[in-house]
């Protein structure tokens, strides 16, 4: 039986979701095991997750996959490579994994590898330091892959970008795990309109149930439509940072730029601006504009703001996840996770019930004890706020 991982965060899941599911049994034969390594409650653009870990988890079952397991925070919410990376690491450490499939605009496993080689050598670091500064990150990665690589039709677009970070991870882990791309249908990445193609972004579909649109469920699988209906009546959705918004403000206003000199990635004068920011702002949109400039992208503001308000310092995320939470899983979840008590790799954890922390060693539960951190919190992010022990309650949601 072959095991397919994809690093997700099905915020929320959605018909290209379902899509992706489809084509990896198509092509690697019905009895494929997928496993999702999905976001826990915040995501790789700095924001709360629209719904909970544990009801996307369920969603993510529903459509398809077999089991489902946890990226935690900070490692959710971090930069591509990073993030790449992390979600590579727990696949690798699991030890059964045949193959990481993505999306891609391109298609093309070999267009994505060879821009993985070219990335990590010292004429693509040369070509990308020479170019202007004030130009985003991804326009400096495509400008200087274009320089090395004119002949290239490759864009540097956020499914292709994560997928190159996903191939040079495997290479710089040294994993057996081989890579694999689907062609990805319908909307684009960043589409916030609700187009006439089949499959639509996440961000259209989260910004019109924000909006209290749930005619927009049409573009969710008619098996998990439950679920988001459900966390809608219960009001656990959509959670929103701008919910914490006074929380976050004064925390950097009381946290002048002399006492965090190790807030991970607020560097080159970001956190400073940040702070100048939060005495003007009266929001988390506000705080995120009155920052933003060509150098500092909302993405990475946003992380910054979460990294800031946690407390996350560069040697929490560079460390790698050394665990995984249990999130979701079926019958053929179960005997995976059964084998991975033979195959996963030392120093690595996978835990089933939130509030154990047993066994785990002292890198291991300093991660899980920042991700709880990051989680109770996470709760008052919701129209109607929980309990900060919630995420401790979980137990995983199988379906027989």
């Amino acid at each position: 039986m072959t095991t397919v991982a994809i690093i997700s965060e099905y915020n929320p899941f959605h018909t290209g979701h379902e899509y992706h599911i489809e084509r990896i049994r198509e092509e690697f034969g019905a009895d494929t095991a997928i496993i999702a390594i999905m976001s826990g409650n915040y995501t790789q653009r700095g924001e709360a997750a629209i719904l909970g870990k544990a009801e996307r988890a369920k969603c993510a079952l529903l459509g398809g996959t077999d089991l489902v397991l946890e990226l935690p925070f900070p490692y959710s919410s971090s930069s591509a490579e990073i993030f790449a990376k992390s979600g590579v690491k727990i696949a690798d450490s699991l030890g059964c994994v045949d193959y990481i499939s993505f999306g891609t605009e391109s298609g093309s496993i070999d267009d994505i590898e060879r821009a993985a080689r070219i990335i990590d050598t010292d004429e693509y670091r040369s070509a990308f330091s020479a170019l202007d500064s004030s130009l985003g990150y991804p326009e400096r990665c495509e400008a200087a892959f274009r320089m090395l690589c004119p002949d290239s039709e490759l864009s540097f677009t956020p499914n292709n970008i994560l997928a190159i970070e996903y191939v040079r991870a495997l290479h710089t882990l040294g994993s057996n795990i081989k890579p694999h791309t689907v062609k990805r249908e319908g909307a684009d990445y960043l589409e916030s309109a609700i187009s006439p193609l089949r499959h639509q972004s996440a961000m259209a579909i989260r910004e019109r149930l924000i909006a209290g649109d749930n005619s927009v469920l049409e573009h969710i699988p008619f098996a998990v439509r439950e679920v988001i209906l459900a966390a809608l009546d219960t009001k656990d959705m959509p959670a929103a940072l701008s919910n914490i918004s006074a929380a976050i403000i004064s925390h950097l206003r009381l946290n002048p730029p002399s006492q965090t000199l190790s807030v991970h990635d607020a560097g080159d004068g970001l956190y400073n601006r940040l702070f100048s920011a939060s005495m003007e702002a009266s929001d988390i949109s506000s705080l995120i504009d009155l920052t933003e400039t060509k150098n500092y992208t909302k993405a990475r503001i946003r992380r910054v703001v979460l990294y800031a308000f946690f407390g996350v310092t560069s040697s929490d995320v560079l460390s790698l996840p050394c665990y995984t939470q249990v999130l979701a899983m079926n019958e053929v979840g179960m005997l995976l996770l059964k084998k991975t008590r033979k195959t996963k790799k030392d120093g690595f954890s996978i835990l089933t019930k939130p509030s154990s922390t047993d066994g785990l060693d002292s890198i291991q539960l300093s991660q899980k004890l920042l991700a709880d951190k990051a989680d109770s919190v996470y709760e008052l992010t919701k129209p109607c706020p929980k309990s900060g022990r919630a995420h401790l309650r979980l137990t995983p949601f199988i379906k027989k």
